[in-house]
């Protein structure tokens, strides 16, 4: 059951490998200076940057405040 790879699987693997490569060099193609990558160049809308602060702000406050929760450390 483990031991078997299915085409299916290799196509979906090989696929999503491709897209993301396509948009890692999209976007190393649309970057020329620092601006443009610390801050999409200012042109993304603010609602757009406000989701991404919220949701680094939230992944780091759960694992920053769960290794001080009890009973979390294991």
């Amino acid at each position: 059951m483990f031991g078997e790879v299915a085409i299916f699987d290799i196509v979906v693997v090989l696929l999503y490998l491709f897209a993301t490569a396509y948009l890692g060099w999209l976007g190393y193609r649309g970057t020329k200076t620092t601006t443009d990558y610390l801050v999409a160049g200012r042109k993304v809308h603010p609602f757009v940057m406000s989701l991404s602060y919220g949701a680094t702000f939230i992944s780091t406050s759960a694992i920053v405040g769960l290794a001080a929760w009890p009973g979390c450390s294991g």
